[in-house]
């Protein structure tokens, strides 16, 4: 059985379940076994997740992508603790046959040694069952600390949920970093059975581990106490125990008193082993968050806040022997607050105290010393048990002045640090949350000023220098983001608007030079070809704001009025030319109106008809140069023209591509005439 958890922006949306006989696809499309929002780059069937010897995961889209170890890749297999992303979603795969729980071995002890228990087990001595002790690992829990440039804490994050966490400036990071120089996501930590491990996400200034760069490749181990530094930003991660303050919530009375001596020979292991794990003045965090401080009972003192109550019904008989155990610690806090006040006895004529001794050196002292010493000790107390620990801490430096260890005053010395510790966490979170709110205020403030400013023109900048007195507080804020996806979105109007008219006008330019263009062909006199360019023009598809269409109609029929007019007096011309048997010229201006009008069908026939009458008479000159040639007679004299006078008569009357014309010529060339 295996399990996908898929987690949308950091936060999980869904968990299935794997199983070996099929195939899951995912995808926008909503048939598919793992439907995703359709975000931008999720196609509709995505990638297939499929059981062959081992899980794989294969891109079935053309175009799709998936993200794993920070590159994209088609197809890879899957092992356990493996993440992998289709942003915005991330999936994280879970082999829950090979989570069996890791034991260690515990090392031999003799049958007087008590052995701690894992937690949810019971000593057989106790219930009679043959349930075995387990001897284990006590589950821990991974915390990031992050401090300022004076080591001190400003933050304790609880990696509690699922087995991957993001750290970046993004507020959707499980662990966020509030520097706009880090990148959105800066490194991932990761669970990897019983071990951590971490990996740098391709960020752009790197990411250090004990001052040493980590791949954003391979995974890099990673261990309770290391550092963990971007730029001027330190983290450390930590390891602490995850059920001891459970386990002692069971009991369900208050922690045993510092004040009242206990022998740990009654107290279970466990607990010695977690004695001294609360100590934030030694190096380590509390492994939990506090809340409101909680009380002894008859103290002013406040203690680490209140703990979860035990979910389910609660056994009894199986915690009974701890039960016992805080019976006895309640009524030795009962009896210390009634009777907490005294010192100890003097001693005993004939008792012998070691030399240097706390004792030996009480006795030494004057009765208004040892008095004074007495009433600063009660002095001490009281002021701890009022809550004022920094004037207990001030009554116990002048005891130790006089007497470095009297009674238990390094206790009372540790608790009150413990506790002044404890105040300055709890003031610094409320200081955080304050200027959380603060800055919340500010920014609702700003962004209604700047929402009021939204108009068509505004520019990104403009929005930008609105908003920058806020900017500083959380840039990527849900109303910030909002106001300048709303001055993107009429920029890109605005743009999109520009671009279209700019489309248009160069449409308009293109039909002005079109026009010019046909103008420029009717300035070379052509009247034919100025009526095709101007056509043209009629066709084009091309917008027309400047009324050049109208204007090419116009010149058309201007054009075609002018042919008519001249082409009717290139005809009379020819009548009246053909009237006076001047063929040629005939010919000649009906030839010019059928250049200017070929569309006229009239000219062509006339044309043939003259022309066919020209030739009959060129044809008859012609003949009468040849019959005088034959006779010799083709200079010819005063009373008769000869052969090449026919031949000169010929050229005067006939067309140049006539065909006697072309015949004549060759004659006179042949006798030199030309």
């Amino acid at each position: 059985m295996a399990l996908l958890r898929v987690r949308l922006r950091g936060k999980t949306v869904c968990e299935v379940n794997l199983t070996e006989d099929r195939s899951y696809v995912a995808g926008r499309k909503e048939d598919c076994d793992i439907v995703l929002q359709p975000e931008k780059g999720i196609s509709r069937e995505h990638f297939k997740v499929s059981f062959n010897g081992s899980w794989n995961v294969e891109v079935v889209s053309r175009y799709g992508e998936v993200i794993h170890n920070g590159e994209q890749v088609q197809q890879f297999q899957l092992e356990h603790g493996a993440m992998f992303t289709v942003p915005p979603y991330e999936f994280d795969f879970l082999n829950t046959v090979a989570e069996a729980p890791v034991y260690q071995e515990a090392p031999a002890m003799s049958s007087g040694e008590n052995l701690p228990a894992v937690m949810g087990s019971a000593p057989e001595s106790f219930d009679g069952s043959d349930e075995k002790t387990m001897i284990g690992v006590a589950p821990t829990a991974a915390f990031i600390k992050i401090v300022d440039a004076q080591n001190e804490t400003k933050e304790m994050i609880r990696l509690d949920a699922g087995d991957a966490w993001i750290a970046g400036r993004d507020s959707t990071c499980h662990i966020q970093i509030r520097d706009q120089r880090v990148s959105r996501r800066q490194f991932e930590i990761r669970r990897a059975g019983s071990q951590f491990v971490i990996l740098d996400l391709g960020s752009v200034n790197g990411t250090l581990l004990n001052g040493n760069p980590i791949s954003s490749t391979d995974m890099t181990p990673i261990k309770s106490g290391d550092a963990i530094s971007v730029l001027e930003n330190y983290l450390y991660f930590e390891l602490h125990d995850a059920s001891f303050q459970s386990r002692l919530e069971m009991v369900n009375v208050a922690p045993p008193s510092p004040l009242v001596p206990t022998s740990y020979d009654n107290v279970p292991m466990e607990y010695q082993h977690q004695s001294h794990e609360m100590m934030p003045y030694q190096g380590a965090m509390p492994p939990m968050p506090y809340q409101q401080p909680m009380q002894y009972p008859g103290m002013g003192a406040p203690m680490p806040g209140p703990m979860p109550q035990a979910s389910g019904k609660f056994d009894f008989q199986k915690h009974r022997p701890k039960l016992i155990v805080g019976a006895v610690v309640l009524l030795a806090v009962a009896y210390l607050f009634s009777g907490g006040d005294k010192t100890a006895p003097p001693a005993q004529p004939g008792q012998v105290m070691a030399p240097g001794s706390p004792q030996e050196l009480f006795s030494k002292l004057k009765p208004e010393q040892q008095a004074l010493v007495r009433q600063r000790y009660k002095d001490a107390k009281n002021l701890y048990m009022q809550g004022k620990y920094q004037l207990a801490q001030d009554e116990i430096i002048k005891i130790q002045e006089i007497i470095p260890d009297y009674e238990d005053i390094r206790e009372i010395e540790r608790l009150s640090k413990e506790a002044i510790f404890i105040q300055e966490q709890q003031r610094r979170q409320e200081e955080i949350e304050k200027a959380k709110a603060e800055a919340e205020e500010k920014i609702q403030k700003q962004v209604v000023e700047c929402q009021k400013k939204i108009n068509p023109t505004i520019t990104a900048a403009e929005m930008e220098d609105c908003l920058s007195p806020v900017l500083q507080f959380n840039p990527e804020h849900p109303r910030i983001l909002d106001l300048k996806s709303q001055v993107d979105m009429l920029n890109a109007q605005r743009e999109a608007k520009e671009a279209e008219k700019a489309a248009y006008q160069s449409l308009v330019a293109k039909m002005r030079g079109l026009y010019g263009w046909a103008e420029g062909v009717h300035k070379k006199g052509k009247p034919l070809d100025a009526i095709a360019a101007y056509e043209k023009v009629l066709e084009s598809k091309l917008p027309d704001p400047s009324g050049y269409k109208g204007q090419a109609k116009r010149n058309i029929a201007s054009i075609r009025q002018m042919m008519n007019s001249k082409t009717a007096s290139l005809q009379a011309e020819a009548e009246k030319n053909y009237q006076a048997q001047n063929l040629k010229g005939a010919i000649q201006a009906l030839r010019k109106a059928r250049s200017l009008d070929p569309t006229n069908d009239e000219l062509p026939d006339r044309i043939e008809r003259y022309t066919s009458e020209l030739r009959k008479q060129m044809m008859t000159l012609y003949q009468e140069g040849i019959l005088e040639e034959s006779f010799g007679n083709v200079d010819g004299g005063e009373s008769k023209a000869g052969a090449k006078d026919k031949w000169k008569k010929i050229l005067e009357l006939d067309i140049p591509d006539g065909e006697y014309y072309k015949k004549a010529y060759i004659k006179l060339k042949k006798y030199g005439a030309l």
